[in-house]
């Protein structure tokens, strides 16, 4: 009644079936199917219904008990459901005790076999220990037996080394005392021998100190005579390049010399055009006497500046002679000598005198 009232999904309290929903206008609920002419029919003018069989099974019970039929009909039909049930659940039962008995026979024969297979294991398993011992004392005899072999080959092997070597002690000290006849023998003829070598060394040393003395003595002659020869040669060396030298300084002295008077004369003669030049403008442009004038400065500060150059030049002619007297002095090797004057000969910078000016009026 709670759940058809909340709206849930209800069922008959005597059949069982699931109860319609109430109506949207409401009414009164009710635990029961509603009524169907149809469906268990009608009794006299009332309609059979799940209340009224509901009412009158609980009258029967009240009166009769729960456990007596209502009708002969009715326990008839329950004997035959029950033939009917009891002939569906016979084979289900039968085929359930056989799967029982095959089951039991199949674990019975599972723990047998189990068990056959726990024995055959332990049977391995021993048998396999038994092995594993059969084996170590298998290897430990062949170890045994292997070095028992090894220590027989090897008392053989010294056996046969002690063989031989008392073989050879034998035939080396045959072969010693043989050659020890020998080398008594040789070493009287070494002996002889020997005595001879030192006379002879003993002469030969003498032959030797004699030579060596007279090539010393001439080697000492000519190392003397070579060290004459090179001293003259240094002196007639030095005089040489000293002489070419000066001839040199006296031809640049001679050239700086011409260059100088040939730049006086150039400038005399550039004078004396320009004082004539002068003249003639001084006569015929009275307007040009003051761009003469001012060639007449440059050309004086030209005669300055070659003034001064020749100057110069004798300063320069000088310190290269002091040079090239120190430098022969202080210098004794010809090479260096040489590269000593081409050094200073290189450093020593020549002027080139100034350019006369060559414009005419």
């Amino acid at each position: 009644m709670r759940a058809l009232g909340s709206g849930e999904e209800a069922h008959c309290a005597y059949c069982g079936d699931r109860l319609p929903p109430l109506p949207p206008r409401g009414g009164r609920p009710t635990p029961y199917c509603p009524a169907d002419p149809e469906r268990y029919g009608q009794w006299g003018a009332k309609t059979i219904t799940c209340a009224m069989l509901d009412e009158h099974r609980e009258i029967w019970v009240q009166t009769y008990g729960p456990d007596q039929p209502m009708t002969q009909l009715d326990v008839h039909t329950l004997d035959e459901r029950l033939t009917a049930l009891q002939a569906v659940l016979n084979p289900v039962q039968q085929e359930i005790a056989a799967l029982q008995s095959h089951a039991t026979e199949e674990l019975s024969a599972a723990l047998a076999a189990r068990e056959t297979a726990d024995a055959e294991r332990r049977d391995a398993v021993e048998a396999a220990r038994a092995a594993e011992a059969a084996r170590d004392e298998a290897l430990a005899q062949a170890a045994d037996s292997r070095e028992e072999a090894e220590a027989a080959r090897i008392a053989k092997d010294a056996a046969i080394q002690r063989a031989n070597e008392a073989a050879a002690a034998r035939d080396q000290a045959i072969a010693e005392q043989a050659s020890a006849r020998q080398e008594a023998e040789a070493a009287r003829t070494d002996r002889q021998q020997a005595l001879d070598q030192v006379a002879a060394a003993h002469q030969r040393i003498d032959d030797l100190q004699a030579t060596l003395a007279s090539e010393r003595a001439s080697a000492l002659e000519q190392l003397d005579l070579l060290r004459r020869e090179e001293q003259q040669t240094r002196q007639d060396l030095r005089t040489a390049l000293t002489e070419e030298w000066r001839q040199r300084l006296d031809d640049q002295a001679e050239d700086f010399a011409q260059r100088l008077q040939d730049a006086q004369t150039r400038a005399d003669q550039r004078i004396a055009d320009l004082s004539e030049q002068l003249t003639r403008a001084t006569e015929n442009y009275a307007t040009a006497l003051a761009p003469l004038h001012e060639k007449i400065s440059a050309l004086r500060n030209e005669l300055a500046a070659q003034t001064s150059f020749a100057s110069r030049a004798h300063q320069q002619l000088d310190q290269l002679r002091d040079r090239l007297a120190e430098a022969v002095e202080n210098t004794t090797d010809t090479e260096a000598l040489r590269e000593h004057i081409r050094t200073v000969l290189a450093h020593t910078a020549v002027e080139t005198p100034p350019p006369g000016n060559g414009e005419s009026p």
